[in-house]
């Protein structure tokens, strides 16, 4: 037993990782700038010290300088595909904007380590100027290969450059040049970046730059816009926030019905009728009298319990759009209500004179009840689960033997 364990005793050195030895920084320096004198190897230079930057015996200097290496290779790949443009060759678009993108990437990684204090509390910004330098340089192909990506419908991949565009603008290379933080381009880059991750389905990046795409955009785009956050907040989960944008797109763009018919819905699954009828009430004021306000109103009230309102508001739905179906459903429902909540207090004495005129009534209610409903089954034939029941109950008090047994045939048949 003891001899394998000396084996593997004597054996471990050699099965240590190559990442525990220490780092030899000097050649990996070395070798990076061979690379870019020679023009050629600069993705194995670039990948070995990216493999170096995290190392614990990697100073902080030295990793500014890595990051600010590795953009000099990505540059000079950049240079070649620029080179082979000029004169005319086949060269590789997406790679010469990849390279600019993971330029910007990495200088703005070395200006964020060498914007801290060093082991003696001091700040050395070696690489600031001639980091902004290269910056303003590219800055417009980093646009330009967002929307060369954005138009080959390329989204997710078209996305990283507008938010790189907008987030150089505002880097510490930028803090005193108005000029480029107030550029007129700006607003559009965030519609760009908000539209890329919107089509890739990014919630999380659509909301980064949202807020400044509606703030510079038309208001007919301002309405899509407001929409895609109220749509994100969905996806996400976010119930606050997504009734929050929900309210505030309403009260912007009224006209918009999105906003209006979510947030009817939000008042009909959680009871909240008064605010329903508010609601409605406010549209109608705002917008005017259209029947998909009538119709929201008669659906607060129906679930109020008020059937007398839901009944006129249903009429005034149907009145300006016969195409809202749905108002004849709250309508028969509503005078069903009615007929089921009289007849349980009528007379039911025949001797009684005053049975035969509230049966009378009775039967009045459940005939008011049935039109509706019956044109409701007309318009939807296959949506038997809203009209059958309901039919049923009315065809029953009627005494219509032959509807009745229709019903009841399809109600088994469910």
């Amino acid at each position: 037993m003891k001899k394998p364990f000396v084996i593997l005793l004597f054996l471990l050195p050699f099965f240590c990782s190559a990442a525990d030895a220490p780092v030899k920084y000097k050649k990996l320096q070395s070798e990076a700038k061979a690379a870019l004198k020679a023009g050629k190897n600069q993705v194995a230079a670039e990948q070995k010290l990216l493999d170096a930057v995290g190392r614990p015996d990697i100073t902080q200097a030295q990793r500014a300088e890595i990051y600010f290496l590795a953009q000099e290779l990505e540059r000079s790949q950049n240079e070649a595909e620029n080179m082979k443009m000029y004169l005319k060759q086949t060269y590789d678009t997406t790679k010469f904007f990849s390279t600019i993108l993971k330029m910007h990437d990495y200088l703005l990684a070395c200006d964020s380590i060498e914007s801290q204090p060093n082991e003696k509390g001091i700040v050395k910004l070696k690489y600031r100027a001639r980091g902004r330098e290269i910056l303003k340089q590219y800055r417009n192909y980093v646009l330009n290969g967002g929307i060369y990506l954005l138009k080959r419908e390329k989204y997710a991949e078209a996305y990283p450059y507008f938010d790189m565009y907008l987030k150089s603008a505002r880097s510490a290379f930028f803090e005193n040049y108005s000029d480029i933080r107030s550029e007129s381009v700006l607003p559009r880059a965030a519609y760009w970046a908000t539209l890329s991750a919107y089509n890739a389905n990014e919630p999380r990046k659509v909301l980064k730059h949202i807020d400044e795409a509606i703030e510079g955009a038309t208001d007919s785009v301002r309405v899509s816009l407001q929409e895609y956050k109220v749509r994100c907040y969905e996806v996400l989960n976010d119930s606050l926030q997504w009734q929050e944008e929900l309210t505030k797109g309403n009260q912007l763009y009224p006209a918009h019905d999105y906003f209006y018919l979510h947030l009817m819905d939000i008042y009909i699954q959680n009871a909240m009728y008064d605010e329903g009828i508010a609601l409605c009430d406010t549209m109608i004021e705002k917008v005017g009298e259209r029947g998909i306000y009538w119709y929201g109103e008669s659906q607060m009230y129906l679930g109020k319990q008020d059937y007398d309102n839901t009944i006129r508001t249903a009429d005034e739905a149907l009145k300006l759009d016969t195409t809202l179906t749905n108002a004849y459903y709250n309508k028969g429902m509503a005078y069903l209500n009615k007929a089921v909540l009289y007849g349980e207090t009528a007379c039911n004495d025949v001797r009684n004179p005053k049975c035969k005129e509230e049966r009378s009534e009775l039967m009045s209610l459940y005939r008011s009840a049935q039109q509706p409903l019956e044109e409701l089954r007309r318009r939807h034939p296959q949506d038997s689960k809203r009209w059958a029941s309901p039919l049923y109950r009315i065809y029953l008090n009627l005494n219509m033997g032959k509807e009745f047994a229709e019903m009841e045939q399809i109600l088994n048949a469910q």
